[in-house]
Order: C-alpha cells, then sequence, then structure tokens
C-alpha cells in the first residue's frame, strides 16, 4: 500500500521559549538543537537567534523516544542539546545516550529547564528493577510493532536465536498496537520489547525488557 507522508508543523512560535533559557545556554560554547517532527522547521531560526545572542549552535534535527541517532552523531561536537517541545521524553533518552547536559524548552507553556541528574537516576533505577524481576525468565516473549519505523523483525529474529542458543524458550509476538491487554494470559515469563522503548513503562503482568538489557539476563 502506498504512503503519503504530509509534513504538519505546530504554528506556536518557540523563540519566547528559547529566549528564556538564553541565562543557561551562555554557559556552553556549542549547542545541539533537537526537537520532535512539529517543530522541525523552527530550528534554523533558532539558530540564526542563538548565533545573534552570541552562542554558537548546530542543527543536529529530529529525536524519537525510540531514536536518537542525530544526538549520538553530534554528541563530540557540542556541549549540550537544546530540546525544542514539550513534555521529558525525548529528552530524557538523550541525556541517557550521550550523557550530555539537555536543556528543554516548550514552546506551548514558554517554560525553560534541564533535564536532571535525579530523573536519570529514577529512569535507571526503575531499569534495574526490571531487570531483577525478569532475570528468573525461562520463557521470553518478543514484543515486534509492525508500525512503520518500529519494525524490527531482524531484531527479533536475532533475539530468538540468542535466547534458545542459552537453553531458553522465546516467542514472537507481533501487531499493530503492543499494550498490556494485547498480551496478557500468555504463558511466557518476561517480555522482550523490540518497539518503542516507552512500552517498558506501561503496566504489564510480566516484566518487559529492552534488546541491549538480555545480555544481562543471559
Amino acid at each position: 500500500m502506498k504512503t503519503t507522508y504530509i509534513p504538519c508543523y505546530s504554528k506556536k512560535d518557540a523563540l519566547p521559549a528559547v529566549k528564556g533559557a538564553l541565562g543557561i545556554l551562555r554557559n556552553f560554547k556549542k549547542i545541539g538543537l533537537i526537537t520532535t517532527a512539529q517543530h522541525l522547521n523552527q530550528l534554523n531560526n533558532i539558530k540564526i537567534f542563538l548565533e545573534k545572542n552570541g552562542i554558537d549552535a548546530v542543527i543536529c534535527g529530529q529525536v524519537l523516544g525510540c531514536c536518537q541517532k542525530v544526538a549520538k552523531s553530534k554528541e563530540k561536537e557540542i556541549d549540550a542539546f537544546l530540546y525544542i517541545g514539550s513534555g521529558r521524553f525525548h529528552p530524557l533518552g538523550v541525556a541517557l545516550k550521550t550523557n550530555k547536559r539537555v536543556i528543554v524548552c516548550n514552546p506551548y507553556s514558554n517554560e525553560c529547564g534541564e533535564i536532571s541528574d535525579d530523573e536519570k537516576r529514577q529512569w535507571e533505577k526503575r531499569r534495574k528493577k526490571r531487570i531483577m524481576r525478569a532475570a528468573p525468565a525461562e520463557i521470553f516473549g518478543i514484543l515486534i510493532s509492525t508500525k512503520p519505523g518500529q519494525f524490527n523483525m531482524e531484531l527479533a529474529l536475532s533475539l530468538k536465536k540468542k535466547i534458545e542458543k542459552s537453553g531458553k524458550r522465546a516467542f514472537l509476538f507481533a501487531g499493530d498496537s503492543i499494550t498490556p491487554d494485547n498480551v496478557s494470559g500468555f504463558g511466557v515469563d518476561a517480555y522482550i520489547n523490540t518497539a518503542c522503548p516507552r512500552i517498558v513503562d506501561d503496566y504489564f503482568d510480566k516484566p518487559v525488557v529492552n534488546p541491549e538489557e538480555i545480555e544481562i539476563l543471559i
């Protein structure tokens, strides 16, 4: 089936929020600009504004909860990231992946702040708890989302092979929407998520871990 993608940008001007963050941003020599799809068209104006205010900036581009490649690729070039958007999920992912400071500017509330060390510690604490719950597992369910951008059958099959090589069992669960209700009641001990990393924070009846954590379990 052919798919047509139509860009849909937010009409909310991000510059007022960025202005409020100038005091923080001036502490860094070079800033990497990251955002979600709806604010991509504003990054060039933000870059120009920052440079007029004596702050060197480089456009990194779009980040997703499940993909921080653009941030990771620029990590060595910059001193900190400026994230334009609402919520903490995307910038927290960048902070964890790159270990760089991430300043957040919300164009809807005009609030500015920074991803804190406490936020990162809380995420790590939840991660360790998930791994401990999954440690006794002998039967794994591998979750596969068929949504564009999340579908990764190659990774799922690689995980299945690795798990079975360790003497444990693994089954594949594929669908458009991966929710706790959709996979409840199956005879598995733990799930491995190959879709959006946010899934591990949903309430499932069994522990859910991300692919890189399976090495710890087997």
